[in-house]
């Protein structure tokens, strides 16, 4: 959540690149390069654990936009594309992350890993599971260390353990607010990620943009390019060109408000427009779901392709 841009946005400059590449990068997805290779690569970068919540107030939605944006996080963890999510998917375990740079085994992750952060690099390969945040909020102790405090403990995670910059308070209490909302009695089994749930987090991040302060505001609207950036991967160039090159003009659209002298006014002004060409596009590729790489079958076949 730099407002500076600074590393932000060339963490941002590189993942449109990616998603924009798609076809001929070395990976289809992004998330391959943190998802362990085996015969279920397909099934697993199409579902994810479902995420435990209720009915979610408007700060704990902006909290997960930002929970599932690289922009929260800094240093080499945001070049690659890595959220919270990432590791926590859906506040739960990512059971088959796998980034060589913090992990030897699947499902853990070095808290102390050099390359992710020299304020707490150890030099050593030594992976902790990653913790199910579910219930997180009645804990009395967090991490490792048994710190008493979550938000001095989140706090700690985005600053030392992975460098990023110091969160604007309302978006850092907006993430608090999710974090405190995972809770087990709405738990169940694996779901599928899908068009219409990815769209969400874009129109969810955009809005809750239009409510924010300067800071935060500036912080969803790129967790609103990120997400859709992981729509545009999705999308077979040679089936999806249009929208993909449609997607990423309306991503650039967000960026430009973003680095706007009052991001505020730039979402009054053009938020609503915005949202309704997104809709128009995401309604165009709807129908043919099927043919895109949320669809687990297709996803498959093209990775056999590679």
């Amino acid at each position: 959540m730099d407002p500076s841009g600074g590393p932000l946005k060339a963490a941002l400059f590189a993942l449109v690149l990616t998603a924009a590449t798609a076809d001929t990068a070395p990976h289809l997805l992004r998330a391959q390069v943190w998802t362990a290779d085996s015969a279920a690569l397909a099934h697993d970068l199409t579902h994810a654990p479902r995420e435990c919540v209720g009915q979610l107030s408007a700060q704990a939605i902006a909290g997960r936009a930002l929970f599932r944006s690289p922009g929260l996080l800094g240093g080499p963890a945001a070049r690659v594309g890595l959220s919270c999510n990432a590791c926590h998917s859906n506040g739960r375990v990512n059971a088959t992350f796998l980034l060589p740079e913090l992990t030897n085994r699947a499902g853990a992750a070095d808290v102390t890993s050099e390359w992710a952060s020299k304020v707490r690099g150890d030099g050593m390969m030594n992976p902790r599971p990653i913790p199910d945040l579910v219930g997180v909020g009645s804990r009395t102790t967090h991490g490792q260390h048994g710190d008493p405090s979550l938000e001095h403990f989140v706090h700690s995670v985005i600053e030392e353990e992975f460098q990023g910059p110091m969160p604007p308070t309302q978006g850092f209490n907006d993430l608090i607010a999710y974090l405190r909302a995972l809770d087990a009695t709405h738990c169940g089994g694996g779901i599928r990620i899908t068009l219409t749930g990815t769209a969400d987090d874009v129109r969810q991040a955009v809005d809750a943009a239009q409510s924010a302060d300067a800071p935060t505001a500036s912080a969803l609207l790129l967790a609103a390019q990120d997400a859709t950036g992981r729509i545009v991967e999705r999308l077979p160039h040679d089936r999806f060109a249009n929208q993909r090159a449609a997607l990423e003009a309306l991503s650039r659209e967000l960026g430009g408000m973003r680095y706007s002298l009052d991001v505020r006014v730039a979402l009054e002004t053009g938020a609503a427009g915005w949202k309704a060409r997104f809709d128009a596009v995401i309604a165009q590729v709807a129908p043919n779901e099927r043919q895109t790489y949320f669809n687990e079958t297709t996803l498959r076949m093209a990775l056999r392709r590679r």
